[in-house]
């Protein structure tokens, strides 16, 4: 039996442009999942997403996109952004239901005339305002503080930033009112701030999931502690960055108690490696699996609680990544995932000065209880790492650490080459202890064959001493290139 005329003209039809097939007929929860998705795609999300609107693309397609882009405000984040230069629809912003984005960067000028009104007017619409950032000092400060002497119960986002030098204290009733409204701040980024004008305001955001401080005068004998009992009011707290501008640390104190922070799972911090360990003795972050770590001077200094506080996490690496370029080091650790799809470390030390082996011996101390379980070791390599292995001894106690590595690889670039790592491997030729000294190794990967035949047969013999006796001691080890 043959296809029906009206089975031939549905066929026809479905291979040439039609009418009844438009994306008018995609159902309005289907549209929202892809506006959703290409929302979630976008990069510098809060610039393009909430401060440039491009949400209003959508909007502009056609009446069936913007009721389904308005009906979901909430879902997809949308908001308008309200600043000191004078937008085309501020009556409209005023005027409508959509949440109101403040933002008010005057680093450089007053906030005097018509933006004065604007921020004033946006900020008097205090259940619609969803997200603040504000930069500025001395009369604007004052100005926008007198603004935001209410309570804002829909605020998500806030983020501050002062001049060098100042010292404005937030007062009790910033964003909170007369009453002291409870915050229910999501995302909180304060820079340039002394922690003691702070820790009140700070002490009342217990709803934070993002927190970022960049403290910048010096700290006071408490101020280690003073941060712990900020945070141990966060119990929601998943992402901290923490920037400690003085170079001066007060004489530690060292906390009694230990915070739980039991949903963190990102940590940051710049600054003296004093007050990181202060702050390390009072944490827990068991569930941490984002860390990175950069101290002043490039120089790790003597560290008590640090490795307390790394050995709590959960998280097992497989692979130690050591970088070194012109001047410096940097190590990461990597787990089995990272490894194998090759995308960048999430736990990340450094840069040190590379020509420090006290620093070297201090890291892998800290992190030596990590070590133990990784079973691959990276070198990479450059050209101008001359004599960065010249201190044997040091970079032998570190490759001790490493007791289930079972593979090194060179990652060589610019005419590096491999004879340091050779002779590493080689100084205690003949020890009786040497087969304690990487016990299961099995291979080394000396990276991509140098063009130069002679250069790659000289690399390999380098290499010979090593083998030879692993070989004899029933532990063979294969040394290779890459082609």
């Amino acid at each position: 039996m043959g296809p029906t005329d009206e089975q031939r003209q549905a066929t026809s039809q479905d291979t040439v442009w039609s009418p009844d097939w438009t994306i008018n007929q995609i159902p309005d929860e289907v549209l929202l999942e892809i506006f959703d998705s290409y929302r979630q795609a976008i990069d510098s999300y809060d610039r393009q997403w909430r401060w440039k609107c491009i949400w209003f693309s959508l909007a502009h397609v056609c009446r069936k996109w913007r009721a389904v882009v308005f009906a979901s405000a909430s879902r997809l984040d949308l908001g308008i952004p309200v600043g000191p230069d004078k937008p085309r629809h501020i009556k409209t912003i005023l005027s409508g239901s959509l949440p109101i984005l403040v933002n008010y960067r005057c680093r450089y000028r007053d906030i005097t005339g018509s933006a004065l009104w604007r921020m004033r007017a946006a900020l008097k619409h205090h259940d619609r305002v969803r997200g603040i950032s504000f930069e500025g000092s001395g009369a604007n400060f004052d100005k926008f503080i007198k603004a935001t002497n209410f309570p804002f119960p829909l605020l998500e986002s806030l983020s501050l930033r002062l001049r060098y030098g100042d010292k404005q204290k937030l007062p009790d009733t910033f964003l909170r009112g007369p009453d002291l409204s409870d915050l229910h701040l999501q995302r909180l980024k304060l820079m340039r701030v002394s922690l003691t004008s702070i820790s009140g305001f700070l002490l009342s955001a217990t709803a934070l999931i993002h927190l970022t401080l960049l403290i910048d005068t010096a700290f006071a004998p408490s101020s280690e502690t003073s941060l712990l009992a900020c945070l141990q009011g966060m119990p929601s707290l998943r992402h901290l960055k923490l920037t400690i501008s003085s170079r001066l640390p007060s004489q530690p104190s060292t906390p009694k108690d230990i915070v739980p922070l039991s949903k963190l799972s990102s940590f940051r911090y710049v600054g003296h490696s004093v007050f990181l360990d202060t702050l390390m003795a009072g944490l827990s972050a068991p569930s941490l699996r984002h860390v990175g770590i950069r101290f002043f001077g490039r120089m790790w200094l003597p560290t008590v609680h640090f490795p307390r506080f790394i050995n709590e996490m959960k998280e097992r690496y497989h692979a130690v990544h050591v970088s070194f370029q012109t001047r410096v080091f940097r190590l990461s650790l990597l787990t089995q995932s990272e490894c194998i799809s090759r995308c960048e470390p999430r736990f990340n030390l450094g840069p040190f000065l590379r020509r420090s082996p006290v620093s070297i011996i201090r890291m892998s101390a800290a992190l030596s209880m990590k070590f133990t379980t990784v079973e691959e070791l990276r070198f990479a390599l450059d050209g101008t790492y001359d004599n960065v292995f010249e201190n044997f001894i040091t970079w032998r106690r570190f490759l001790q650490q490493f007791p289930s590595v079972k593979g090194l690889k060179a990652i060589r670039t610019k005419g590096a080459d491999n004879y340091h790592i050779a002779r590493i491997l080689n100084q205690d030729h003949g020890n009786p202890d040497e087969l304690s000294f990487l016990p299961v190794l099995e291979e080394i990967d000396l990276g991509e064959k140098p063009i130069d035949e002679s250069q790659c047969r000289s690399q390999l013999a380098a290499f010979e001493p090593f083998v030879s006796a692993r070989q004899q001691a029933g532990r063979p080890v294969n040394v290779f290139f890459r082609p």
